[in-house]
């Protein structure tokens, strides 16, 4: 699965001269091959929806073909289909693309416009998606998931046991570097500490260990702010606490062995741990709204929230959960913004807007009046 960073979200935003194309189909996640199959077909039916609203719209055949070469490209690479998630974002213009396999249930869509359409990715920059570490000797996991979903992450730096380390019978690799006098780790002379057995690790082993977990997982996480969670005996969890860098660890932890959990039962323990903490900053950021709105102030509705987004005034977009370009079973091409009455497309560019101008971006469960999206305003 792809984490998108804020800063690639922000590589979307911009309005520009041509077509922005953007494609989204639901997938199997490591699904079989007659799922994989599926998968390939609905990709193709929707670049074939695509290429012939664009010859309508009047598109020479040849940019066409130009315009739709990586996704042709990725239809007819068999092993990408193999390593899919549970959807598949697509970017493209001419002469750039970009592809995002995501942990959302994403609808058959095309979007052909000047912007990028956003809505249906958006929730990956909310904080209803986490990261779950499991610290284990025997298996380090680490998993990327939502309320309803859960996968593991394949981090090739990240030692996925104890053995991958340390041996019994001496140093595996030199590229842990060995604690020096002060404590803290200096070129040279680096080695692993040896152990007899995962049972007899010495303490500096295990933080040893803990460590190198720390780097790859921080190597692959850095410049993103999803939340992450620890899962592991107390001691395991305090010892990596007070080594870890990355910045947005949630306080509480899942303090049981991981080893005996399920993907599915980490995924239950820990929405019981991020819902917690988005209803209290959901409510924390709608009354911060509603006294805005009480001021006189604050934006609700598309129309003052583009306007509001625009300007630069926006704070914080809030969206509704329910959102935009559902789906309907069928390959479905939209052309945002050619109608007055295209709230959703409103309401995505008023997100690429708060995106070009530093707001952030929360999705809640339901607005005032039974608006899709409102603004806290900065000014």
């Amino acid at each position: 699965m792809d984490l998108m960073t804020r800063a690639e979200f922000e590589e979307l935003v911009g309005d520009g001269d041509g077509t922005r194309l953007s494609l989204f189909v639901p997938t199997h996640r490591v699904g079989t091959t007659k799922e994989s199959d599926e998968d390939r077909l609905r990709w193709k039916n929707l670049l074939g929806a695509v290429e012939d609203t664009l010859l309508k719209e009047g598109h020479e055949r040849r940019d066409v073909d130009e315009l739709l070469a990586p996704a042709w490209e990725l239809h007819h690479d068999g092993m990408a289909w193999s390593h899919m998630a549970d959807g598949l974002a697509m970017y493209l213009t001419q002469g750039w693309s970009a592809s995002y396999r995501v942990p959302l249930e994403l609808p058959e869509l095309a979007a052909v416009s000047s912007g990028y359409t956003l809505g249906p990715v958006l929730p990956l920059l909310s904080d209803q998606n986490y990261v779950v570490l499991t610290l284990s000797q025997k298996h380090v996991r680490v998993l990327r998931g939502s309320r309803d979903r859960i996968g593991e992450l394949d981090l090739p730096s990240v030692p996925e046991a104890f053995e991958d380390v340390f041996v019994a019978d001496g140093p595996q690799s030199d590229s842990v570097p060995r604690p020096n006098a002060s404590g803290r780790s200096g070129p040279g002379g680096a080695v692993y500490y040896g152990a007899s057995s995962l049972d007899n690790a010495h303490k500096e082993e295990v933080v040893e260990f803990f460590r190198e977990v720390a780097r790859g997982v921080d190597e692959h996480l850095a410049g993103r702010s999803i939340p992450m969670i620890l899962a592991g005996l107390p001691e395991w969890v305090s010892i990596y606490r007070d080594i870890a860098s990355y910045p947005h660890l949630v306080d509480g932890a899942i303090e049981r062995n991981p080893d005996d959990m399920s993907a599915d039962d980490l995924r239950i323990a820990a929405w019981d741990l991020v819902s917690s903490r988005l209803q209290k900053e959901n409510q924390r950021l709608l009354d911060r709204f509603n006294e805005q709105r009480g001021h006189g102030s604050g934006a609700l509705g598309v129309d003052q929230t583009l306007t509001a987004a625009n300007e630069g005034r926006v704070d914080t977009l809030l969206m509704t959960t329910g959102g935009c370009y559902v789906g309907n079973g069928a390959p479905q091409v939209v052309l945002p913004l050619r109608s007055p009455e295209d709230y959703c497309g409103l309401a995505d560019a008023a997100a690429r807007a708060t995106l070009r101008n530093g707001g952030a971006i929360r999705m809640v469960e339901e607005l005032p009046k039974g608006a899709p999206v409102a603004a806290i305003l900065r000014y």
